[in-house]
Formats: structure tokens, C-alpha cells, sequence
């Protein structure tokens, strides 16, 4: 059972980093990847966008900066959830295996990067020789390599880890794991504030103030407060429709064809 699990969660990362090299699909990976994860392991789809959604808030605020990878949040969001789903954990434990995991999945990007990277000189030789061959052998040479790092690394995280993750999360303290709970509801907030350095405008504070009154004063869920989200975005992007028409309406007007009256004096 448990090489089955390790061969199918595997196969799953392959697929995860596959599209989310190729293509802007990546942005919708992580919940089919999670899906994808709850139907090969016999477990409830529900219970995998559960485990996924806590761990994808945690790294809300990851951002990388060119080639500069901080985290590799598909591999500790496959991994993490991966675990939770065999295990049968709460997502606080996803949480706290995902982070760990994908500050140590770096280290095998970075392998896989510096190797790339040398292979640059050898495309360039290729495409000066226009030998498109050995340009594509290469290439998909690459691609394989890429795709097999990542399968045995997940592969081998399955077989070797699930038992020595399952004896760490029985012996942690019930009051430790509630600690757990907590941070992982705070990491969110993190993010969101990492984002808010960045995009930080005075213009949202009327949106900022409103989330806050709407989450701490009338108890509404998340999925209220993020329908009015999408109510107040939908209304303003309206009323800059309307204005920009405005705008363009009056610039036509006046801008218009202008008439000049020429007199001419006639003498005798």
C-alpha cells in the first residue's frame, strides 16, 4: 500500500512541476494537483481543498524574483497535503510539514539550475552547427531529468518519510499541535501583509478598514466577506468604465470641428 502511495503521489509531483513549468495553467495547479492527490490516495476531494487551501494561504505572500527561488511551495504544498491525506491529519499539521519541506526542495532546484545552466553553452553550440537533432535530444533530455529529480523526490519522501512523520505528529503535545493551529491561521495574515508592502496604496484603506469591520464586528465567514470583495471590485471597475467614458465624451466635444469667420474689407 504504502508503494503504491509513494508511486502515485510521485507521479502527481511530475504532472504538478510539469504544467507548472509549461504554460500559465500554474495559477490553477495547486487545487487540481490537489484533487488529483485525494482520488489516487482514496480520499475526499473536499478534504484535499481543505488541507490545500490551508497550506496555499501560508505561502500567500512567497514571491519569486527572477530566477531566485525562496521556496518551493509545489513541492512542500504535494508533499504537506500528501502527508495530511495518508496520515489523516488537520490542516495545521499540512501546514507545518509543507514550510519545512519546501525551504529544503530549494536545494534540488538549485541542482537542477546550476546544471541548466552549464547546458546553455552546449544549446549555443547546437544552434551555431544547426544541428536541430542534438538541439532537441538535449532538450528533452532536460525535460526528463527535470521530471525524474522530481518524482524520486517524492517518491522517496513517501516511502521513507510517512512512517517516521507519523511517529513525529502522535508524540507532538496536544498544546503544541493547538500552537500549531494558530500559527497556521496566522500565516495568512503574513502573506497578505508581505503583499501589502509591495501593492500597498492609501487609496485601499476604505476596503482595508471594511474587510476588517465585516471579519471582527459581524462574525462573517471568509466566502461573505469575499463576495463583497468581488461586489466592491465589480462597482469600482464600473465607475472607472463610466469616467474614462466621461472623460472621452468631453475630450470628442471639445476637440470638435472648429469654425472661423474671415472678414475682409473691401476698399474702392
Amino acid at each position: 500500500m504504502l508503494l503504491y502511495q509513494a508511486i502515485a503521489v510521485g507521479l502527481i509531483m511530475a504532472f504538478a512541476k510539469f504544467i507548472n513549468a509549461y504554460g500559465s495553467f500554474a495559477q490553477l495547479m495547486p487545487f487540481i494537483q490537489y484533487i488529483l492527490l485525494a482520488l489516487v490516495l482514496g480520499k475526499s476531494p473536499s478534504q484535499a481543498i481543505i488541507l490545500g487551501a490551508a497550506v496555499e494561504l501560508a505561502f500567500y505572500g512567497v514571491m519569486q524574483i527572477g530566477a531566485v527561488l525562496p521556496q518551493d511551495t509545489q513541492v512542500g504544498g504535494v508533499l504537506g497535503v500528501a502527508f495530511a491525506l495518508i496520515l489523516n491529519q488537520k490542516p495545521a499539521v499540512a501546514v507545518a510539514l509543507a514550510v519545512p519541506i519546501s525551504m529544503l526542495a530549494v536545494i534540488v532546484w538549485n541542482l537542477l539550475k546550476f546544471w541548466f545552466t552549464a547546458n546553455v553553452e552546449v544549446f549555443e553550440k547546437h544552434i551555431r552547427e544547426r544541428n536541430l537533432a542534438k538541439f532537441n535530444r538535449l532538450w528533452w533530455m532536460q525535460v526528463g531529468v527535470y521530471e525524474v529529480a522530481y518524482f524520486a523526490l517524492a517518491f522517496i519522501a513517501i516511502l521513507a518519510g510517512t512512517t517516521g512523520i507519523k511517529m513525529f505528529v502522535n508524540s507532538i503535545p496536544k498544546v503544541f499541535l493547538t500552537g500549531l493551529t494558530v500559527a497556521a491561521g496566522m500565516l495568512p495574515a503574513v502573506g497578505m501583509g508581505m503583499l501589502l508592502k509591495y501593492v500597498w496604496n492609501i487609496e485601499f484603506l476604505p476596503f482595508f478598514i471594511a474587510g476588517f469591520a465585516l471579519a471582527a464586528y459581524l462574525q462573517l465567514p471568509i466566502m461573505a466577506i469575499s463576495i463583497f470583495g468581488v461586489v466592491f471590485g465589480l462597482m469600482m471597475f464600473f465607475i472607472d468604465k463610466h469616467i474614462d467614458e466621461v472623460k472621452k465624451s468631453t475630450k470628442q466635444v471639445s476637440s470638435g470641428p472648429q469654425f472661423t469667420i474671415q472678414v475682409q474689407h473691401l476698399s474702392d
